[in-house]
């Protein structure tokens, strides 16, 4: 390792103070001059004998008064030197002649959206600004000879400068550049930049000596959280740095920290509909999450929502605790079908742009419902879905909003399901082989199907085809028809999904608990502990390469018949990305008298909401992450125009939208998702129109955790690594180049040692005399 020389720097912390104490040094030499004056001189016979005798000494006097006079002028010096209080700096000439290289000054800024925290009416990103344009003032004025290279935190990939000299011409450049910085909106990781600075380290050959500055508000989450880390580094951030640093290279880390002690901030964490498709008229219910990143609670907080720019009705937070999150839900009407912007957001705070939240809705004009009737009839009475259809598609000037067409059993085979948003199976016989591969497509894609039991079914033929041991549509395994007795009630024992809360009221004032069911089949719900789950592969598909029990997920029990055993009466099974209901009894009042009773209508639209296939899936990116949207070819054009948040005052641009890996469809992909907010993608459709697709951009909210690490905290996470912290702008003075080491002790002990130097030899010189 290349070794400095240290001499003593020609500045001092007060070097008034050592010019006043040099020239103070005059005063011992005027002192002796005015000594060698003192007498007049006069001959005297009696003396000559002595005089003659003194010119033998004379000379080893004269020595002696000298050297005492040299020690009082240093003794003088040093004094001044100890009030100025100077310092030593391996920097300079003697520094270039003992060979020493020059140094990389690698600056990195943290430009991460947490920077915008506002403190006493200033943002941490400004005085991280202040902090690194102070170091380049102190690098220019003690170490000039040195590069600075910088990097954005969020952008590690590609530094803002490389290598740059701090000369006359470069350096207000350098300056200018970096007022014009502004903050991004995206998160960083500290682990990928610190990878960046490694390979930027290894890959220059010709650095030998480096000096890495992090000015950063040095979150938590960031730079104390329980990374992984291997045994080489332990999972400290700064760590993998120290793999370059050995004996041929030479580094030094300095931690600046801009931060806020106690720092709070409440942010809107994600947006979500709640319930099935949206559709236009009908109300909807925004769920938002809040959290709250402090160790305060905040009261009374509003929360407002926007449907494009139109107000919703405000809900208020009464006490949201410190340090947790809270879900609120938000009341919304759609009026138009299409895409629709929605937006959630809560009032101003320290840190304002994670107080709003986007997310896209796809609305459509109604819930379109297939109903399979397996026992039509010409008495309206005696016909299975009469009630059923009349609950979905009540008569009246208010519309449901839902479009229901009803079928025999035999057009199920032929029925294009992909228009329909859900469909329901009436007390029909058997589901052919076809029809069910059919609506098994059509619930992985999204689509939700309801079964109703009857006395037209047969369950050994539902078993074989729709259940088949699990890996079937089906939730539960068929039994025996039950009768009682007396009638079964309906208990509700899952009170918190989203269908039975509303139900599941204390004191049961809806009176579920009155209506009597005569009827309806037992079951047993599918557990994966008792499927032939080994006939699955390990890569989660069947031997015939199709997704089998891999796709779908354990049957959920919400209602049950109650007796002196609780038979199953809802099931609810996830499969592939839709559901499936199965209702163990009939739709219509055969098996039970439900259609007299004022809660049928209400539970009966409930459940097809729950269950119809969503409009599109609009993926929530994080800003930073390209969008991907697939585009079909034999629809639209493959050039694509995309628009900003910032549309109009950001020009749109066109992209061509290229052929994925797997060569089906078209993926048309923008990358620049700096700016969070909604993306406009219009695409031209070969008919000569156009379609405008809108796609959600947001924040990722983990960077919203504004909490600070301390000195301790850091140099404890970073335990092995030697680091120099400071606290703050205002602590960066001095030299930063080098390390410097004031001298006073050292100064004070030559002064005490001059000074009794001095004594001792004017003691002793002056007996001999």
């Amino acid at each position: 390792m290349t070794v400095s020389i240290c001499i003593l720097a020609a500045a001092f912390v007060t070097p008034g103070l050592f010019y006043a104490g040099a020239a103070a040094m005059s005063v011992p030499i005027i002192i002796h001059l005015l000594a060698r004056r003192r007498f007049k001189r006069v001959r005297w016979a009696a003396v000559e004998f002595l005089l003659t005798a003194e010119k033998k000494n004379r000379r080893r006097v004269k020595l002696e008064e000298w050297l005492l006079l040299a020690l009082r002028c240093l003794a003088v010096l040093l004094i001044a030197l100890l009030i100025a209080r100077p310092f030593l700096t391996p920097s300079g000439i003697v520094a270039s002649l003992s060979g020493r290289a020059q140094t990389e000054r690698i600056i990195l800024i943290d430009d991460s959206f947490s920077m915008g925290y506002v403190s006493e009416g200033v943002s941490l990103f400004t005085h991280a600004k202040r902090s690194v344009r102070r170091l380049i003032e102190l690098i220019r004025e003690e170490s000039p000879d040195d590069t600075v290279t910088i990097f954005r935190m969020t952008q590690p990939g590609s530094p803002m400068e490389r290598g740059t000299f701090l000369d006359d011409r470069q350096t207000p450049e350098l300056l200018a550049r970096l007022e014009s910085l502004s903050i991004s909106q995206l998160a960083m990781d500290p682990t990928e930049v610190i990878e960046h600075v490694n390979n930027y380290l290894s890959r220059s050959e010709d650095i030998i000596n480096a000096a890495v500055y992090v000015v950063s508000d040095f979150q938590k989450k960031d730079w104390l959280s329980d990374r992984p880390g291997d045994d080489e580094t332990g999972g400290a951030v700064l760590k993998p740095l120290m793999a370059w640093s050995g004996d041929d290279h030479d580094l030094q880390l300095v931690l600046i920290d801009v931060g806020v002690d106690e720092a709070s901030n409440m942010a809107v964490t994600d947006v979500r509909v709640t319930g099935g498709q949206l559709v236009t008229g009908a109300e909807a219910t925004l769920r938002a999450k809040v959290a709250n990143f402090s160790d305060s609670s905040a009261v009374n907080l509003d929360v407002s929502s926007f449907v494009g720019n139109v107000a919703q009705p405000t809900k208020t937070i009464p006490e949201l605790v410190g340090g947790l999150t809270t879900s609120v839900d938000l009341n919304a009407s759609f009026v138009t079908a299409g895409y629709e912007t929605v937006r959630v957001s809560i009032p101003p705070d320290s840190l304002d742009v994670d107080n709003e939240r986007h997310f896209v809705a796809d609305v459509a004009n109604s819930i379109r419902i297939l109903i399979v009737n397996g026992e039509p009839s010409s008495d309206l009475f005696e016909d299975e879905v009469t009630y059923l259809s009349t609950a979905l598609r009540p008569k009246g000037e208010i519309f449901s909003g839902n479009d229901v067409v009803v079928v025999d059993e035999s057009e199920l085979e032929t029925a294009t399901l992909s228009t329909y948003h859900a469909v329901i199976i009436a007390n029909v016989y058997r589901v052919s082989e076809p029809a069910a591969e059919r609506l098994e497509q059509f619930v992985r894609r999204g689509g939700g199907v309801i079964f109703y039991l009857g006395d037209q079914v047969d369950p050994g033929l539902y078993n074989a085809t729709l259940f088949r041991d699990g890996s079937g549509l089906l939730p539960a395994k068929l039994g025996e028809r039950v009768r009682g007795a007396r009638p079964f009630h309906l208990n509700i024992v899952d009170r918190l999904h989203p269908i039975m809360r509303p139900l599941s009221l204390e004191g049961d004032p809806l009176g579920l608990s009155d209506i009597p069911f005569f009827e309806f089949f037992d079951c047993k719900p599918w557990d994966a502990g008792e499927t032939l789950a080994e006939d699955v592969s390990s890569n989660g598909t069947d031997d015939e390469g199709e997704t089998g029990m891999a796709s779908a997920s354990l049957a959920r029990v919400l209602a049950v018949f109650r007796d002196d055993q609780d038979y199953p009466a809802i099931i609810e099974r996830k499969f592939g990305q839709g559901q499936v209901l199965l209702v163990t009894t009939g739709a219509d009042k055969e098996w039970h008298l439900w259609p007299n009773h004022p809660t049928y209508l209400p539970v009966m639209m409930e459940l097809a909401l729950h269950i119809a296939k969503r409009g599109v899936d609009h993926a929530d990116y994080s800003a930073g992450v390209p969008i991907e949207m697939p585009i079909d070819n034999s629809i639209f054009e493959s050039d694509v125009i995309v628009r900003t948040p910032a549309y109009p005052t950001e020009r749109e641009v066109v992209v061509t939208a290229k052929p994925p890996d797997d060569g089906e469809g078209l993926i048309a992909t923008w990358t620049d998702t700096k700016r969070s907010g909604v993306y406009q993608f219009v695409l031209k459709r070969r008919d000569e129109g156009q379609t405008i697709r809108l796609v959600s951009v947001n924040l990722d909210t983990r960077e919203s955790d504004v909490a600070s690490a301390n000195e301790s905290e850091l140099r404890q996470a970073n335990e092995g690594v030697p680091i120099e912290y400071v606290d703050g702008v205002e602590a960066l003075s001095g030299e930063v180049g080098n390390p410097r080491t004031e001298m006073w002790r050292l100064v004070l002990l030559a002064v005490v040692a001059t000074l009794l130097f001095e004594q001792f030899l004017a003691w002793s010189w002056g007996r001999k005399r």
